[in-house]
């Protein structure tokens, strides 16, 4: 499984919406992401992969933590 597809498995299960619709159109559910879900999915990802997102206020969207969470591990 590759990071994006742990983190859309994350995001599925914090906000009900399915991975295949995650994967099609990030942007949309970017927009339906409330500021409690993203707290938790971010929780979440730190968890899953072992690393501190820091300045977890300039995470805005999924775009945010997926670029995050690719740099970290890169």
């Amino acid at each position: 499984m590759t990071n994006n597809e742990k983190i859309f498995s994350i995001v599925s299960e914090v906000t009900g919406v399915s991975v295949d619709a995650i994967e099609k159109d990030m942007a949309s559910v970017d927009a339906a992401i409330e500021k409690l879900d993203l707290a938790e999915i971010i929780l979440d990802v730190e968890e899953e992969f072992d690393l501190l997102i820091e300045d977890e206020d300039n995470i805005r969207s999924l775009s945010d933590i997926v670029r995050r969470v690719n740099a970290e591990i890169a």
